[in-house]
Order: C-alpha cells, then structure tokens, then sequence
C-alpha cells in the first residue's frame, strides 16, 4: 500500500526463473510501488505464478529465444519505462533493493526538489544461507555486506525528464540524456542493496542455469563472464567477503 499519496512510483523487474527470490522482491516493493511491471524472460519455473497472487501488477514477455542475451535484456531496461507518468521508476534485476529508512518520504522530496536521477551507494549483502521466511522482508533478516561501487546502479529515474537512460550491459553505467540541460543529483542519496550472494548452493545451482543458456553473443562478449567461472566464483566471492559490515538497522 502506497503511504504516501504525493509520490508514485513504478517498478519494472526482469525475471527469469526467480521462484526463490521473487516474493522477497514483491513483499518489499508492493509496499512502494503503485504498479509493478514484471518483465519475464521466459521463465520455466514457479516465478510467474507466485507473482500473480500480488495486486497492481502487469506482465510483459521477453522473448530471447530461449537464450542469455545481455544485449537483449540490456535494450528492455532502456525502453520498458518510456511512457510512464509516474514521478518516478525504478527498473532494476530482481535482486536489486532500493533501500532507506524513509524511502517513501525522501523519495516525495526528491520529487519536491526537482531530483531527476537521485545519487545510488551500492552494497554487495551476503548471507551464508538463502533467507526462506517469506513473512519477513528480505531487509530485516538480511543486513550485512560490504560497500560495491560496481552497484552504483542508477535504477531510479524521473521518465518524464529523460530522453534516453543508455544503460550498458548489466547496467551498471549509463549515459542519460535529459530533455534539459541536467546530471545526476547528489543532494539526495540512497543505498543499493545488491541481494545476490545468499547461500552457495542457491548461487551454485542458479549460475549453472545461466550458463546452461548463455548465447554464444554473450559468450563472446564475456557478458555475464562471472557465470562461467562456475563455483570457483561463488567461492572466492564468500572468501573475499568474510567481513562484512552491517548495513540495514
């Protein structure tokens, strides 16, 4: 339920195959969003019929022929939004949490502030084993990981004062281009919670799906390179992280 009426916001969320993490990401964002818009890649599990037992949502279909095609999934994320009237929309991967204490007010004053593209400070959040109580938010039992300035992810926007985001592959950087003269703002700012590494056997499984798809473009491309690395990936991500701080109070 949206509490507060001077804001709306619109969420679009790529899926593919996200039966595990798919409720995390609805329970936290219906409470923000007005609408939803899952986008699915074709997905061949759970996903889309959990998501159907929440309110104010659309489906769209990806057709990628059965294939990862970052390039494909890249072009969705720079047009999905086009058209909305929301004062805002965040496009983002399903594990992706834009996250703070009083998101909905600090959104409505962005919007106050004539903020088109408010500053995002990622984190990495890790956790020894996927998170399976659904009657929590995945924030409240998740909250430690490291600062990643690879999430710096600019996934929420004004789209009635963008022309074109431009994201890259992964969207991880951007060029947007405004219909006046702006930059992204740094008067504002909120966290990124990147909610990828939960649990080795989860990421174990899920990666191996990924590469069992993967296009021969993608591969040459080395997008999603990380994937191909298989478990030893996985691995040295939790070896590397044993300090994590806590980010969520």
């Amino acid at each position: 339920m949206i509490q507060n009426s001077a804001i709306t916001v619109e969420l679009y969320l790529l899926c593919f195959n996200e039966e595990k993490m798919i409720r995390h990401t609805l329970n936290y964002y219906s409470k923000i969003c007005s609408k939803i818009i899952i986008i699915d890649n074709q997905s061949t599990d759970d996903s889309m019929r959990l998501a159907r037992s929440y309110k104010n949502l659309e489906f769209r279909y990806l057709d990628s022929r059965n294939e990862f095609v970052e390039d494909e999934l890249t072009a969705s994320k720079n047009n999905c939004w086009k058209g909305s009237s929301a004062d805002y929309v965040i496009v983002c991967d399903m594990d992706e949490f834009l996250y703070d204490e009083n998101l909905l007010e600090k959104l409505a004053l962005a919007k106050h502030q004539n903020i088109i593209i408010p500053s995002i400070i990622g984190y990495n959040m890790m956790s020894d084993k996927f998170p399976t109580n659904y009657k929590k938010l995945i924030t409240e039992q998740v909250k430690h990981g490291v600062r990643s300035e690879r999430f710096d992810k600019h996934i929420i926007f004004d789209p009635k004062k963008i022309k074109e985001m431009n994201y890259r592959p992964g969207a991880h950087l951007c060029n947007p281009v405004f219909y006046e003269n702006r930059d992204v703002d740094s008067k504002i700012e909120f966290k990124l919670l990147h909610y990828k590494y939960l649990g080795k056997d989860y990421l174990y499984k899920k990666h191996k799906g990924y590469v069992k798809r993967m296009s021969e473009i993608s591969r040459e491309k080395k997008h999603g390179y990380e994937y191909l690395e298989g478990e030893d990936h996985v691995n040295n991500m939790f070896e590397s992280a044993k300090l994590l701080e806590r980010i969520v109070n």
